[in-house]
């Protein structure tokens, strides 16, 4: 008996948080494969707190932090969408309040890599969209490259792929490009990936113009 009282508790409170009419806060934005995103409130004394996801476990699954009720962690999964939080505070003469509802943008996952090789004559510009950064995501995106000694940050991107324009090498040799950083419309810290090179000839030296 004692369970199906808990059982029909359970039902009621869900029930509650997806029908009633609610008070409302400024909506949150978080990246896909975001994890221990921490929500909470200000814990009345006495209280309790149920919380729901409208959309179930579609985007992401929520845990509670060290049994308190007031304060939970959420995981979110490799999906994008737009989700709803909703809370109900059970106060301690177990009257329920109106439902406090967050929407919660979930960013789609980033990410972003380099390809391309190329070779060029020292003092030479490499040729046009050999080297190219391929994204995933919602831009505008923005990273940092290196040729191993020179980091270059690129910000505002809105195309993908981007192609990258060599600096004019006066030394010759392999210069091996990757990628240090990267993120999608400021914020979801991309995946990153891959590798480019380019390989620095010299030009060769002719003699001196003889006369017979």
């Amino acid at each position: 008996m004692k369970y199906f009282f808990s059982l029909l508790f359970v039902f009621f409170i869900t029930a509650f948080l997806r029908t009633q009419a609610q008070s409302t806060v400024s909506p949150d934005t978080v990246c896909a494969g975001s994890i221990n995103k921490i929500f909470d409130v200000d814990p009345t004394p006495g209280s309790s707190y149920v919380w729901l996801l409208r959309n179930g476990s579609t985007y992401g699954t929520i845990s509670t932090i060290a049994g308190r009720s007031d304060s939970i962690r959420i995981n979110f999964g490799a999906s994008a969408g737009i989700d709803t939080l909703k809370l109900v505070e059970i106060g301690p003469s177990g009257c329920l309040s109106d439902t406090v509802k967050m929407a919660i943008v979930i960013m789609p996952a980033t990410t972003a890599t380099i390809v391309g090789t190329d070779s060029i004559c020292v003092n030479n510009v490499f040729s046009a969209n050999r080297l190219r950064i391929v994204f995933t995501g919602t831009s505008p995106w923005n990273v940092t490259y290196t040729d191993g000694t020179t980091p270059v940050t690129i910000s505002s991107i809105i195309s993908s792929p981007y192609y990258l324009v060599s600096p004019v090498y006066s030394v010759t040799g392999v210069k091996n490009y990757t990628l240090v950083s990267a993120n999608s419309n400021g914020s979801c810290p991309a995946s990153l990936s891959g590798s480019a090179s380019v390989t620095v000839f010299p030009k060769p030296t002719p003699s001196a113009i003889k006369h017979y």
